[in-house]
Parts: C-alpha cells; sequence; structure tokens
C-alpha cells in the first residue's frame, strides 16, 4: 500500500482542521452573519456550561487524537529506519520540548522575555506535546495492550480525581465550575502567576490529553493494520460509537466540560473524532469521486503547525501576525466591500495563507518538530 495514499485521510482531516482554525470558521461565521444562518453561527462558537458541544469545540481534540492517529505510521517508519530506542526518545524529548516552546510564544508571551507576563501552560501545542509524551512512551515500550491499559488508567484516575478528592481549606470533591474544581486548582497552586487566568486546565488534565491521543493512536492502527474496505470503515464507526455511547452514560454522572477535558468529555469528543475518519477514510481513501477536495487539504494538514503559529501569534495591534502581514495588501480593497468586509479579508487572509503553504508544498518544505 504505497504510502502517500495511506496517509491521504489523515492528511486531509489535520488539513480540514486547521483550515477551520485559520480562517475558514471565521470566513463562515460571516457568511452566517450575512445570511442570517443562527444554526451555523452557534456550531463555530464555544458551547455555554450546560449546553451540546460545538463544532468549534471539537477542533482542539481533533488536534490531539489527528497526532495520535499519525504516531503509528511514524513509529513503524523509525522502526523500519533501524533507530535505536536511545535515537526515537530524543526525537520525542526534542518535539515535546520544541512543542511546548512554541505553545510559550503563541499564547504564553514568551517573546516579551518578561517573566511578569508570561504563561506557562496556556496554549494547544502543549496540550499536544503532553499527549504525544504520555502516547510516544506507550508506542515505545509496549504493544497494543499497554496502550489499552494506560488510556483506561489516564481515564479512570482522571475521572476519580476530579470526582471524589477534595482539595483546598474547605473545598469538596466532585465540583465542576469553571473556576472551582481540582484541576484548576492545582494549575493556580503550581503555576502561581504563570497562570493564564482562563478556566482551561493543563497540569493534571494531561491525563487526559494522553488519553486522547492514544484514542487517535488505535485509530491508526486500525487505519495501518485493517484491510482496506469494509473492514477499516466499520471498525472506525465502531470505535466512534463506542466512544459517543460511554461518553454520553458517563455524562450523567460526570458532565461533559471542555476546559476541563472531563472523561466524559474526552470520550464524547473522540467518538465524533473517529467518524469524522471514517468519514474522510471513505471520501478519500476507499473513493476517489472527491480526490480534487484531498490536495488543498494536505496543504494546510502538511504544514500545520506552520499555519497556527503565523495565524495564533499575536503581532501589533492585537492582530495575529499572518493579519498584520496580509491586512495591508488587501484592506483597500476590502473597505470598499460594505457589510461583506469581514468576510472578504477573512477570505483574502486564508488564500494568500494557502499560496504560501501551496508554495513551501511543491517545494517540500515542512515545519517539522
Amino acid at each position: 500500500m504505497p504510502e502517500v495514499k495511506r496517509n491521504t485521510a489523515i492528511d486531509a482531516l489535520r488539513g480540514a482542521d486547521i483550515l477551520l482554525l485559520c480562517g475558514g470558521a471565521k470566513a463562515l461565521h460571516s457568511i452566517a452573519k450575512l445570511n442570517g444562518i443562527e444554526s451555523l453561527s452557534a456550531q463555530l462558537s464555544h458551547a455555554n456550561r450546560g449546553e451540546p458541544l460545538t463544532c468549534w469545540d471539537l477542533v482542539m481534540p481533533l488536534f490531539l487524537f489527528i497526532v495520535g492517529t499519525s504516531m503509528p505510521f511514524a513509529f513503524a517508519s523509525y522502526r523500519e529506519k533501524s533507530m535505536t530506542a536511545g535515537q526515537i526518545t530524543w526525537r520525542i524529548v526534542r518535539r515535546c520540548s520544541l512543542l511546548f516552546l512554541l505553545g510559550m510564544l503563541v499564547q504564553g508571551n514568551l517573546a516579551s522575555a518578561d517573566p511578569a507576563h508570561m504563561s506557562l501552560f496556556c496554549n494547544t501545542l502543549q496540550a499536544i506535546a503532553e499527549g504525544y509524551l504520555i502516547a510516544s512512551l506507550c508506542l515505545l515500550l509496549g504493544g497494543i495492550r499497554t496502550q489499552l491499559l494506560v488510556c483506561l488508567a489516564c481515564l479512570t484516575i482522571y475521572w476519580a480525581l476530579l470526582r471524589f478528592v477534595p482539595y483546598g481549606a474547605s473545598s469538596p470533591g466532585g465540583l465542576f465550575l469553571p473556576h472551582d474544581n481540582l484541576a484548576i486548582f492545582i494549575d493556580h497552586t503550581l503555576q502561581g502567576g504563570w497562570q493564564d487566568g482562563t478556566p482551561y486546565t493543563w497540569i493534571l488534565t494531561s491525563l487526559s490529553f494522553g488519553a486522547l491521543t492514544l484514542l487517535g493512536v488505535f485509530a491508526g492502527e486500525i487505519l495501518r493494520k485493517t484491510a482496506w474496505g469494509r473492514s477499516s470503515l466499520l471498525a472506525l464507526v465502531g470505535a466512534g460509537a463506542l466512544c459517543l455511547a460511554a461518553g454520553h452514560l458517563l455524562s450523567f454522572d460526570t458532565p461533559i466540560i471542555k476546559h476541563i477535558y472531563t472523561t466524559s468529555m474526552v470520550l464524547w469528543s473522540s467518538g465524533w473524532c473517529f467518524l469524522l475518519l471514517a468519514l474522510f477514510h471513505l471520501l478519500f481513501d476507499l473513493h476517489t469521486v472527491l480526490g480534487w477536495l484531498a490536495f488543498p487539504l494536505r496543504v494546510f494538514g502538511c504544514n500545520a503547525i506552520l499555519a497556527y503559529i503565523l495565524t495564533q501569534t499575536p503581532g501589533l495591534q492585537g492582530r495575529s501576525l499572518w493579519q498584520g502581514f496580509c491586512e495591508p495588501l488587501i484592506g483597500g480593497l476590502c473597505a470598499h466591500a460594505g457589510e461583506a468586509n469581514q468576510l472578504m479579508v477573512s477570505t483574502g487572509n486564508l488564500c494568500l495563507l494557502f499560496l504560501l503553504l501551496l508554495f513551501l508544498y511543491r517545494r517540500k518544505i515542512f515545519l517539522r518538530v
């Protein structure tokens, strides 16, 4: 099975995810606003507490899941190259360290060189680093049984800690309020002034990041080892349905909350990730009718980290680095678009980003960490 075909669905799904994050969601939101499509606008915003997760809530979990999905292929390649355990370990340490530092650069104000204004754990790239570390050690040191046991242990331990362990002077266990739960208490205690002030949690939540990445690893193993066709498709759909059912049942005990990645949220979101991968596997691996659509998505997917850094790192006047570069080029034209101004700005930024990524793709230049 050719390598380029093997990874088409994975690269395309990664590309679709980064496309939404880097401007696609803004363009769709502008379209929804212009046409009064409130349901679409709601899906492009984070859900309020107690409401079902939206499409926008799945963007970050899908990042972690797809990182895991790619890992079985990467580790198989390492072994084909006869890399030693020490060499693979060095790659793991280097990648995790770079992802962590890039996360601080993007959202932790690292470039200010002022510790008083920095945040330590605060970004998706750092969540990926934590999830990748746990999953890669499982791949390096054990087989599928070890991976399954570690995944179940991460989910169970995190659920039990949040559900039962008291914290602070008088706080009981089992609280899931935005700024009153065990995970945020640990972040405040250990990070102090370096905590970013949001209700997102990172240190204890690394257990959930690891479990979500390992669930992606299982999806990658399905694509790598299962015969392509009905078997691989049913395996992905079955895994997705199982995770959705488990997440729904657990939600009666533990609410589905994205900010703290409750165990029910990990299971529920990974269920949708399995189903999305199944859809992309069907469209781009098993059939070629929409093969033309896979190419632009792969362009985004193959340089996802670069696209993320360019569009998420703050620049001048509150704009991202990429906005600061693009808007002087297209701002004058967009100013004449009236109500469609924001749509033209978002679309223009996205098109220019695609041209840059296409240039790099054609020359096989990829940002690897």
